[in-house]
């Protein structure tokens, strides 16, 4: 067992001084997930302390100049929930094609028929278009919230003023938006986008590691290894091993990052976040081992492989939280491993949350990645033992 250890590291010391040995290659290498997220992290950064939340930028278009009309959309401007501005007709058709911004509020001719508005009144209604870009059409449904609470408020104030004063007229009810979560640390945008960057650039470091080894078994590097007094398992297992440590260091490289420039921070279990480093290294190196496996040639595995990261991490929400996919997309995303580890480090980063939140992660990414090695390796023994049978 001895020699075999020895085997083992003698031939991941291989790997390490081929790694190291372009040094550019081996910086970008620990540089793009950490730019990849600062990126993402940048774009989605909602400051501590910002009043008012995400407003919604649209515009307002009045066709009816009536003084009830005029007034509804003076509010509806000055609302704190949006970012608006009248503009004619025209403007808004043509910044609408442009998705600058992509909604906007037209207050059509007759609605000022509404200030003689009557409870139980019959007859045709002013109406009030929202017009949304193809691609906004959620956006579209967060103005007519909006625009019916803007209108029903007006409205209200103007039929009951008579009989109600100003303090009479206020709403019965307080409304507090608490988060309902009971982390410590409290919500960093970073903290997802470290997460997520890092888990797609290690799942793209496992399948260059597995091209990799998919090239030597098609050139002579592999016969010459596999013509040495070397078990496959010794080879394979070394492999694993290289690959998933460079994984780990490259974990380690990118949150110290995060955590130094933007105060990305281990709020929960540290045994947790670094069983979790742990486990997505492991996920790394298996995956690439069933690239070599399954891949066939390199052209075509590269072009799987991609597809199937770049799906995976979509679904899991490496890029975006998995709140904002469609139900089917939510459910079958617990079937990836992605997702599982996104939960992981959610708790144990900015959830700030224990080892035991963790352990189911830890232990579901674990499974994928023994279910991986088992299929890899199963697969290359059966394809080593057809080669020496004189088999392609």
């Amino acid at each position: 067992m001895r020699r075999e250890l020895n085997l083992i590291w003698a031939l991941a010391g291989k790997d390490w001084r081929l790694f190291f040995a372009d040094k550019r290659a081996a910086l970008l290498c620990f540089a793009v997930p950490i730019i990849l997220a600062s990126a993402f992290g940048l774009i989605f950064d909602k400051p501590q302390g910002r009043s008012g939340g995400v407003k919604l930028p649209l515009l307002v278009v009045v066709e009816d100049d009536g003084p009830f009309t005029r007034c509804v959309a003076e509010e509806l401007v000055a609302s704190h929930r949006v970012e608006a501005e009248i503009v004619s007709r025209p403007e808004a058709d043509e910044r609408l094609a442009n998705r600058r911004p992509g909604i906007a509020i037209v207050f059509s001719k007759g609605f000022e028929a509404l200030a003689n508005w009557k409870p139980g009144g019959v007859g045709p209604r002013p109406t009030v278009q929202v017009l949304h870009d193809p691609m906004c059409e959620s956006e579209g449904q967060w103005a007519e919230g909006i625009v019916s609470e803007v209108v029903m408020r007006k409205l209200a104030k103007a039929k009951l003023s008579p009989f109600l004063n100003e303090q009479e007229l206020t709403l019965p009810f307080v409304v507090e938006t608490v988060e309902a979560s009971d982390h410590r640390a409290g919500f960093n945008c970073y903290s997802h986008s470290f997460s997520g960057m890092t888990l797609q650039y290690l799942l793209f470091w496992g399948m260059e590691s597995g091209l990799l080894l998919l090239r030597d078994r098609q050139r002579s590097v592999w016969l010459r290894l596999r013509a040495a007094p070397v078990p496959l398992w010794c080879l394979l297992l070394s492999k694993a091993f290289s690959t998933a440590s460079i994984a780990f260091l490259q974990v380690l490289a990118t949150f110290a990052f995060g955590y130094v420039v933007f105060g990305v921070t281990v709020a929960g279990s540290w045994i947790g976040f670094l069983l979790l480093a742990l486990g997505v290294s492991v996920l790394a190196a298996a995956t690439g081992l069933l690239v070599a496996a399954v891949g066939g040639t390199e052209a075509r595995a590269r072009s799987i492989c991609i597809l199937g990261i770049l799906g995976v991490s979509m679904l899991g929400g490496l890029w975006l939280p998995s709140f904002v996919l469609p139900g089917w997309a939510r459910d079958l995303s617990l079937a990836l491993p992605t997702t599982w580890a996104m939960r992981g480090f959610d708790n144990v980063t900015w959830q700030g949350r224990g080892f035991w939140d963790s352990f189911l992660s830890v232990s579901v990414v674990a499974g994928f990645s023994a279910l991986f090695l088992a299929v890899a390796v199963a697969r290359l023994v059966s394809s080593e033992a057809r080669r020496r049978r004189g088999y392609t």
